[in-house]
């Protein structure tokens, strides 16, 4: 029995740092267990938010709260099952404490090795258990940083995400403002703001692929919503695309389409489950998928 909780105990605990390794630091990101539980939260709250935008805004937040929390618990019953088939007789207990032998004993120590908190209650006597705690400790150490790392990396994707619909939104409410397309003022200089926009697209696929998980942060204001603004964007492209547009900006309105394909063979392999290259099928899915597709 010992040596089965222990391969038992050892295996929760290697998907977990496989997981955090795979969603964190591998470039291709992310783990089996974090992308199974963000994608079911999204799901779920897209059939419980009946269209309400601000509703769905929590998806993202409540995922990453529990992929954290499955790390977290994967660990602790991990080492819970490594440390229980030698309870009571491998540990010293103190005398105002009282113990079983009980899988809540080793629960207990087990969160307690992780949180670093080194109570002193129960002790391992045994040689080779001695190393458990310190080990199990760094591990939970290495978790916190690992979480704080994340809620920085996704910080910036999020606002490198807010700024380029920002950015598309402007340009569309400055035609609509002003009745002049973009395609009909000097060519160098809607050819530059098209390059702005080819930057911030190329950077926002290359995000979604490191940082899987900001694809289920949804905004509530339609301004800062890429699947609502990106067919208007396309429409520019098209007219800035012309045969009898300036070369500058029938090339940067190429470039910027491109990276815009990119961007949505991207979301269709990895969040949508279709095959890349029909762009426009991955954008009337992306739209449905964020509950845009009537705007």
């Amino acid at each position: 029995m010992a040596v089965l909780g222990t391969l038992a105990g050892a295996l929760l605990v290697m998907v977990a740092l496989r997981d955090v390794f795979e969603t964190i630091l591998h470039p291709q990101g992310p783990g089996v267990v974090s992308s199974t539980l963000t994608g079911a939260i999204w799901r779920l709250m897209r059939s419980l938010v009946k269209g309400r935008h601000a509703a769905l805004s929590l998806a993202g937040p409540l995922a990453f709260i529990a992929v954290l929390m499955a790390w977290g618990t994967l660990i602790t019953v991990g080492f819970a099952l490594i440390l229980w088939p030698y309870f009571p007789e491998d540990f010293a207990v103190a005398e105002t404490v009282t113990i079983d032998g009980g899988l809540d004993d080793a629960l207990y120590l087990s969160m307690v090795n992780l949180t670093s908190l080194g109570y002193g209650d129960i002790v391992p006597t045994g040689e080779l258990l001695r190393f458990v705690g310190p080990l199990e400790t760094l591990i939970g150490l290495g978790l916190l940083t690992a979480g704080i790392s994340w809620i920085l990396l996704l910080y910036r994707v999020l606002a490198d995400y807010r700024s380029l619909s920002h950015e598309i939104s402007l340009l569309l409410e400055e035609q609509d403002a002003t009745g002049i397309r973009l395609a009909a003022i000097e060519p160098q200089v809607a050819a530059r703001a098209l390059a702005d926009l080819t930057t911030r697209a190329v950077a926002m696929r290359d995000d979604l692929v490191h940082s899987p998980i900001a694809y289920y942060f949804h905004p509530r204001d339609e301004r800062h919503a890429l699947p609502a603004l990106l067919p208007k964007l396309v429409a520019v492209l098209d007219d800035s695309s012309a045969p009898d547009r300036a070369p500058a900006l029938r090339f940067q309105a190429g470039m910027l389409r491109g990276a815009i394909d990119d961007l949505l063979d991207t979301i269709a392999e990895d969040f949508l489950s279709l095959p890349s290259g029909d762009t426009a099928a991955a954008l009337a899915a992306y739209r449905r998928d964020h509950l845009w597709a009537s705007s």
